[in-house]
């Protein structure tokens, strides 16, 4: 993941490429932790054999568009991501109150 930011950092001609990482590093990895056992709990636990797969990728999908979200104009939460299908604006230089 942070090779993915890194080299995105480099291609949009920022000056510090690893300012990006170190801001969103632990926010995306910390939700990741919350997602991903959950996606294999319920696959493992409610989808039919034959679904895995095609369950498993979609969630993969959905995480996707989660870090590119995340990469583009979130802050690794997925708080900010809801906020922003609410329709609020996110401030990404704004330090989350739990912080």
């Amino acid at each position: 993941m942070s090779f993915c930011r890194r080299g995105m950092s480099i291609l949009q001609g920022k000056e510090d490429i690893f300012a990006d990482c170190q801001q969103k590093f632990w926010n995306t990895y910390k939700t990741g932790l919350m997602y991903w056992p959950f996606v294999q709990l319920s696959n493992f636990s409610l989808v039919p054999v034959y679904l895995r797969t095609a369950f498993t990728g979609f969630c993969g999908f959905l995480w996707a568009i989660f870090l590119c979200f995340s990469q583009q104009s979130g802050d690794g939460t997925a708080s900010s991501a809801f906020r922003l299908l609410r329709g609020e604006k996110v401030d990404v230089g704004k330090t989350p109150p739990w912080k």
